[in-house]
């Protein structure tokens, strides 16, 4: 697979792979998907904290603990979960305790991509990095970066120490970051590190009408974009999607992460999969090449503001 470089000391292929369901080591599928993820050069693994409450790191500790040098290991910090709901901490010292917590989970000595996850409007974004920074010069990690953030908030942590990368939502579906985050990036030398490429499978055609989504599964089920009065509008734009896969005798999937790929900001996308013949596809993406007539295309089906609904409830 092709490679990109994060920050000044990392390289990792330019598709990842998300891991916030990668929970349970007696899942054998998904501890088989891991390895076989690095031996197709997806290398970049991207977990957080919060994913399971810890279980996500514990798993790529265990199922990494031998093949550590080959990947680039990816972690956050900033939300906390409490009995009251999630909140957002940028304090300095709850950053050194994430950190080290983290770093115990993963039976690590150094996370090689440390994100802030989410902005903490009372705390300085100024000392919440130099706390990062601090840890970066102690070897506890190797990069900086942020997430879910504004080009202001962006600009005013480059200053304090070099970003590595953003991670944002990106994809056909979401594109608002076209105006202000992903022109920034590019302007700093930041890379963008795009979530929910595939929207959540919906660019997958896994996802036809809220029914269709496992009951359990809360997180896409608050999503405005998923109720029934938006799906249909949505399920609209994935003609163009299909014609294309068609044209390059690919899947709708592929060729989602490959329009990531051919942006002109190169976003890096992380898609997750538990399931070896998702991550086999997935992988097969990055070898995808889009016509600028298949490009402009998809960019007219996909133009900005006509997605209905959002990823974060009201």
């Amino acid at each position: 697979m092709k490679q990109r470089t994060l920050g000044t000391s990392l390289t990792c292929g330019v598709i990842g792979l998300g891991c916030n369901q990668m929970l349970d080591l007696a899942n054998e599928e998904a501890v088989k998907v891991a390895h076989r993820a690095i031996d197709l050069g997806m290398n970049q693994f991207d977990c957080a904290d919060i994913y399971g409450n810890g279980r996500s790191e514990e798993f790529l500790g265990q199922v990494l603990k031998n093949r550590r040098d080959e990947v680039v290991v990816v972690s956050k910090f900033g939300v906390r979960r409490t009995a009251s709901g999630n909140v957002f901490d940028g304090k300095p010292e709850y950053v050194r305790l994430a950190c080290e917590a983290s770093l115990k989970r993963l039976r690590m000595t150094e996370i090689d991509l440390y994100y802030q996850h989410a902005m903490d409007p009372t705390v300085p974004i100024e000392d919440t990095i130099g706390a990062m920074a601090n840890l970066k010069r102690e070897g506890k990690v190797r990069e900086l970066g942020l997430c879910n953030t504004t080009p202001e908030l962006i600009r005013r942590a480059h200053a304090v120490h070099p970003i590595a990368a953003v991670q944002m939502e990106y994809s056909l579906m979401e594109r608002r970051i076209e105006e202000d985050v992903l022109p920034t990036c590019n302007e700093l030398g930041i890379a963008l590190v795009a979530f929910g490429p595939l929207t959540f499978a919906f660019l997958a055609g896994q996802v036809k009408r809220h029914a269709d989504l496992p009951e359990g599964d809360m997180y896409r089920r608050r999503q405005s974009r998923f109720q029934d009065r938006n799906i249909e509008k949505n399920l609209a734009m994935l003609a163009s999607l299909n014609e294309v896969a068609t044209e390059v005798r690919a899947t709708p999937a592929q060729i989602a992460l490959a329009w990531c790929l051919h942006r002109p900001y190169d976003a890096l996308p992380i898609p997750g999969s538990t399931r070896m013949r998702h991550l086999e596809e997935n992988a097969a993406a990055a070898d995808i090449k889009l016509s600028e007539l298949q490009i402009r295309k998809l960019d007219t089906a996909f133009a900005h503001g006509m997605a209905r609904g959002d990823r974060m409830p009201a």
